[in-house]
């Protein structure tokens, strides 16, 4: 067995509404319980990455959290161990907004180990801004969400999860938030030609409504709606195995 300890710095994103502040310390107290471990499982083993979540709790900016990746079968060449960290908070990045639209994002720098890591940004805005006023536990998304080391999508609910993180990871450019919650919806059989960048409107890449208040029109209320009906039916299917 082999492992390998590090740093997280994670410079958060400016926190939820007022009433939401409840609903996220209670996200980051079941967080050190529910998602301390994620487990993978590769051709020459099992690898586990550990985190300790408590920091989040704390109301600073800048938190830094241990992570911990164990090789159990010793098998990991340390050059490859950088792409489970990494892949440990592309899968926390979705379970937290999965469970609490909006919770967590920011710009994640990791330290330590023989080889360096890649600096991660996650913008958990259009997450937040999707009108979803429901939660799910995170401990029954963490069930529900086995993950992988998949990097190719092979099933409709893969897609659509891949698209989340390019959105996440892309920033907010309207036209491709069109196409890619295009492609959630067509995968989830929920299509919506009014989605089509067909005759949409072209903005300035500042989108500042300051300088013009046409900005803030219909088709951001659009984005919005259609972020929340794929989160919405996520978040359906966290609970369906439970109640069926």
């Amino acid at each position: 067995m082999s492992e390998y300890r590090f740093t997280a710095e994670v410079a958060r994103h400016a926190p939820l509404t007022n009433s939401d502040e409840n609903a996220a310390a209670e996200l980051w107290r079941i967080a050190a319980t529910a998602l301390q471990e994620r487990v993978y499982t590769t051709p020459g083993g099992i690898v586990r990455v550990r985190a300790d979540w408590t920091p989040l709790a704390s109301a600073h900016d800048i938190v830094r959290i241990d992570v911990q990746v164990i090789d159990d079968s010793g098998h990991l060449a340390p050059r490859d161990v950088p792409s489970f960290v990494e892949l440990f908070f592309y899968d926390v990045f979705l379970l937290f907004n999965i469970a609490l639209p909006g919770s967590f994002g920011g710009a994640i720098t990791v330290t330590g180990g023989e080889y360096r890591i890649n600096d991660l940004s996650f913008d958990a805005s259009a997450f937040a801004y999707a009108a979803v006023t429901t939660i799910v536990p995170l401990a029954e998304v963490v069930k529900w969400y086995r993950g992988g080391t998949e990097q190719i999508a092979e099933t409709p609910l893969q897609k659509v999860l891949f698209h989340l993180l390019h959105i996440a990871r892309g920033g907010s450019d309207g036209w491709m938030l069109r196409v890619r919650l295009t492609e959630c919806l067509d995968a989830l059989g929920m299509p919506d030609p009014s989605l089509g960048i067909a005759g949409a409107t072209v903005m300035h890449p500042m989108h500042d409504e300051v300088l013009d208040e046409r900005v803030d029109d219909d088709s951001t209320e659009l984005i919005d709606w259609a972020m929340a009906r794929v989160l919405t039916a996520i978040q359906d299917a966290v609970r369906r195995p439970l109640s069926s």
